[in-house]
């Protein structure tokens, strides 16, 4: 057994615990999994001095990436049309439709993104976050994290067009 499996397994109850009062239940489990594979598949564990140190902040940074992702489906998608009434107040209906329209397509062509292109562009455009900054938590080349951004700038302006 490797030692970040050794470590998750020694602290899996107490870190769904606290991402439970973070998340809720449900997205505490998934976030704890997601934790254990995404450092598991990339991390490079013998270099790391205080393994549960790296499991928290992994998992307190995946818990977060999750709530702004929520909040990003809520604003966009607001039900009741709120969102679109105080983006553009007086605005006729048919330019409201309009930009519902466009908004919806933009986040279709964000979805079809890969994962890490996807949450390099919403680090940078909605948490105003820097390449550098990115490329820590994506544990990329800064380099990548441009050709991201540039890849889904790209692709809302063709969907845009």
């Amino acid at each position: 057994m490797d030692r970040v499996t050794r470590c998750f397994l020694e602290i899996r109850a107490e870190l769904v615990r606290f991402l439970t009062r973070r998340n809720g239940r449900a997205a505490a489990e998934d976030v704890a999994q997601e934790t254990w594979l995404k450092l598991h598949e990339r991390g490079n564990p013998e270099s790391w001095q205080e393994p549960r140190a790296v499991l928290y902040t992994t998992a307190t940074n995946l818990g977060t990436d999750i709530q702004r992702r929520e909040a990003l489906a809520n604003r966009l998608f607001a039900r009741d049309g709120a969102g679109t009434r105080a983006c553009a107040p007086g605005a006729d209906p048919q330019a409201q439709v309009q930009a519902e329209s466009e908004l919806s397509s933009v986040a279709e062509a964000l979805e079809e993104l890969p994962a890490q292109c996807r949450e390099a562009f919403l680090l940078s455009r909605l948490d105003g976050l820097t390449h550098v900054e990115i490329a820590r938590r994506l544990n990329v080349s800064t380099k990548t994290v441009q050709r991201h951004i540039e890849r889904a700038l790209r692709r809302c302006v063709q969907v845009l067009e």
